[in-house]
């Protein structure tokens, strides 16, 4: 099963919506046409929000490949690996702006809209906008404004001390924002049960923001533990190259015949490699060229943690080692994993060979 579906593009974005947004939608639909409205509504404040990330990170020269919409918010899937702090800065701070934006515009407009269904849906837009807005303006991970923190702090600090210092930041938001909870829900004049589904949506959130921080930490230390350590050296030559009208019989006894099970081939100018499940899908499948798959390009001097990222965001599990423009090996996922596995457990003896 899919974890989001592609409903559309905009500004050459494209937008995916998740599948347990598309469930909330599709329930409340079932209940009610006013609340169906209402989380339309939510989703459109959403993808404004995503959709000012994505809009700022183009003009910074930051790559988009899409935004995915959740029920708890969104996420532009950006390439992070060009993201310098003021970059980060302004595109972290570019969508709670936009919905700050939105909330006080809305919050005019019930000022001055009469009594009605119209005003109760300003009142609406202008709560979840503004929600939205300082929400997202917490200096903690992973929300926007742990990046918005993070990216000031590295004015002065390099990244693995601004990210430690955000992570530090974010524990006391959710001690503060569990401290909050508490004390509302005692001093709420409300049924029990409206202040028992209170603290737990709010343990909820801090779940969240814990997951976030925590997930932030580890990366931080990955990449403080593998610097200087490049694809170059956790490269594979373990493929079988094949031209791209090899047919499909001939590859079967390639496989068969050679030790070496990955076939690589060429569409263009760019390295592919030869998806040979792919035979189970297409009817009319009779080369290499039919079963290629483009894999990223990757400098032989990219950084480990780097290249993860950028995989990540093609969503590739395979991608093309290139050293003086040639291709000099391939990587996959699972044997980045291993190598900075390994790394960290060799650490204490000195870790693997760093490569230039």
């Amino acid at each position: 099963m899919a974890q989001s579906y592609r409903i559309g593009s905009l500004f050459g974005v494209a937008i995916e919506l998740h599948w347990s947004f598309i469930m909330l939608l599709l329930l409340t639909l079932l209940l009610s046409t006013y609340v169906f409205m209402l989380i339309a509504l939510l989703f459109v404040c959403v993808l404004i929000h995503e959709l000012a990330h994505s809009i700022t990170s183009i003009r910074n020269g930051v790559k988009v490949k899409k935004i995915i919409l959740m029920p708890i918010g969104g996420a532009s899937i950006i390439d992070e690996t060009k993201l310098s702090p003021e970059v980060e800065f302004n595109v972290a701070v570019s969508g709670p702006l936009m919905s700050v934006f939105l909330g006080c515009l809305f919050g005019a407009l019930v000022a001055f809209a009469p009594a009605g269904l119209a005003n109760q849906i300003f009142q609406y837009l202008f709560e979840i906008n503004l929600l939205l807005g300082v929400f997202n303006l917490l200096p903690a991970f992973p929300t926007d404004g742990g990046r918005v923190f993070r990216s000031y702090l590295e004015r002065r600090y390099d990244e693995y001390k601004a990210t430690m210092m955000t992570v530090t930041a974010s524990k006391y938001v959710m001690v503060i924002f569990i401290a909050g909870t508490i004390v509302y829900a005692l001093l709420l004049n409300a049924p029990a049960y409206y202040k028992e589904f209170t603290v737990l949506w709010d343990l909820l959130i801090v779940f969240f923001l814990l997951g976030g921080a925590l997930s932030e930490k580890q990366m931080a230390e990955l990449k403080r533990d593998s610097r200087g350590l490049t694809i170059a050296g956790a490269a594979s030559t373990h493929f079988k190259f094949v031209e791209p009208n090899t047919a499909v019989g001939s590859l079967y006894d390639l496989v068969r015949k050679s030790k070496e099970h990955v076939l690589i081939t060429t569409i263009g100018s760019d390295y592919a490699y030869v998806n040979l499940a792919g035979t189970a899908k297409k009817g009319s499948v009779r080369t290499a060229a039919d079963l290629a798959v483009v894999m990223p390009r990757l400098p032989a001097s990219t950084g480990l943690v780097d290249a993860l990222s950028i995989m990540e965001s093609a969503e590739s599990g395979i991608a093309a080692v290139i050293d003086k423009k040639k291709l000099a090996g391939i990587i996959t996922v699972s044997n980045l994993q291993t190598f900075l596995a390994l790394h960290v457990l060799n650490k204490g003896r000195g870790g693997l060979r760093k490569t230039s």
